[in-house]
């Protein structure tokens, strides 16, 4: 068995069958990690959507910030300049298809092959248990009764920049966490508004480079992490802890798949989107 693990698809739907096809992906035999933002500016979300949900366990997904920007609209949230998510609603199995898309985790781990997985990023101030806490506290909502009203909420709000003592502002900031995050400084400070590949402020750093970072070790074990949502940073490979995937095949970039391993590096796959 196999296990590949894609960067963002953002529907881009025949970027992701060639490159599956390269690898000889067998849903029968091997796994796919999607690291989040399955839809949205690419031209075929919802055929992403069913060729996921039909893959069943084969198919190991997070949500990413465009995901939940889906729920949010379906759910009679805003729509924003670029996005191409009205296919969905409209879809005959559209409801089916949010109700799978809800019950994603933010965070991805197995313990087996040591690596864990999330679309954007980690506080340098947690452990690798206290994220899957944080994790499992915003999941719980959106697989409540409670959803839609979650996640239009989450369009209007101005997230936390540090972890902040309100348990229900807490929601939205480990949201943004996990699904937005670029840089911060190593005091789990962060910074929502920059984009760029390098940081222009010097008191923060990608979330990754904090050397001491509680996340990177589970117990005596060193963890590792596939990320996507970073499209100006491009691929993040020969780290020791963490797996960049975001190659902006949305953006006219390329659209990279890794197989990962639990000793070996991972072996990298990518296509052109052009």
């Amino acid at each position: 068995m196999a296990v590949y693990a894609v960067g963002d698809i953002q529907g881009c739907y025949k970027s992701l069958k060639k490159l599956l096809k390269i690898v000889d992906f067998n849903p029968e035999e091997d796994v796919l990690w999607c690291a989040g933002d399955m839809v949205n500016r690419g031209p075929d979300s919802l055929k992403v959507l069913r060729y996921l949900k039909s893959l069943g366990d084969a198919c190991v997904c997070v949500l990413g910030n465009h995901d939940i920007q889906l729920l949010a609209y379906y759910a009679g949230g805003k729509s924003f300049s670029g996005d191409t998510l009205d296919v969905v609603l409209k879809a005959k199995d559209g409801e089916a298809l949010i109700d799978w898309l809800r019950h994603k985790p933010l965070l991805h781990h197995d313990k087996g092959l040591g690596w864990s997985m999330v679309h954007a990023g980690l506080s340098p101030l947690w452990s690798l248990k206290k994220a899957k806490k944080r994790a499992r506290n915003v999941e719980e909502i959106l697989q409540s009764d409670d959803w839609g009203s979650f996640c239009k909420a989450l369009q209007n709000k101005g997230f936390a920049t540090q972890d902040p003592e309100d348990k229900h502002v807490r929601l939205f900031f480990n949201t943004a966490v996990f699904t937005r995050t670029r840089f911060c400084s190593d005091l789990g400070l962060f910074d929502w508004q920059q984009k760029t590949s390098a940081a222009k402020d010097k008191h923060v750093q990608p979330w990754f480079e904090h050397k001491n970072a509680k996340w990177k070790k589970d117990g005596k074990k060193k963890t590792r992490v596939v990320f996507g949502h970073w499209a100006a940073k491009g691929l993040v490979a020969g780290h020791p802890y963490v797996l960049g995937l975001d190659t902006g095949c949305v953006w006219g970039g390329q659209l990279t798949l890794a197989r990962l391993e639990k000793k070996k590096p991972p072996a990298l796959f990518s296509l052109s989107c052009t």
